[in-house]
């Protein structure tokens, strides 16, 4: 029985040294060189031809100094990305990125500092109407 819970104390012990830092949070910049903290903020499938649509996000998920945006389901291109911050801030983004599906944008990084983010506004279009949703994953850069 002693046996037994020195393994098991062993194993737990292995795990929590091998499990993945930052509460298990992928480091995505790789791209970029870099190893900053990634967090997923949020999701949102879009609809088809133009739109907008906000993800809203806490100052619970921390201080950022970046982004990247992601996209799966369908090819499409956003025009605009306002970056709404907990202290009152805003920053527009001009930009025009074009996502195939499954691809990533390159690092956004936001002026000021690491700032906690209140929401984050998109203006898109999809490129193949009636070909499947997409869905904009935004990430945050710790």
């Amino acid at each position: 029985m002693k046996a037994a819970k020195l393994s098991l104390l062993a194993l737990l012990l292995i795990t929590a040294i091998t499990a993945p830092a930052c509460g298990g949070k992928k480091a995505v910049n790789r791209i970029d060189g870099d190893d900053d903290r990634v967090e997923l903020l949020g999701t949102r499938k879009v609809n088809f031809g133009a739109d907008h649509d906000t993800i809203l996000v806490t100052l619970l998920e921390g201080t950022f100094k970046a982004l990247r945006v992601e996209v799966d389901g369908s090819a499409m291109e956003i025009w605009d990305i306002d970056v709404f911050f907990s202290n009152g801030g805003h920053q527009d983004i001009n930009t025009r990125l074009h996502f195939e599906e499954g691809s990533w944008s390159r690092r956004i990084d936001l002026t000021g500092g690491a700032r906690g983010i209140k929401k984050v506004t998109f203006k898109y279009k999809s490129k193949k109407l009636r070909s499947g949703r997409a869905t904009i994953k935004l990430y945050g850069i710790h």
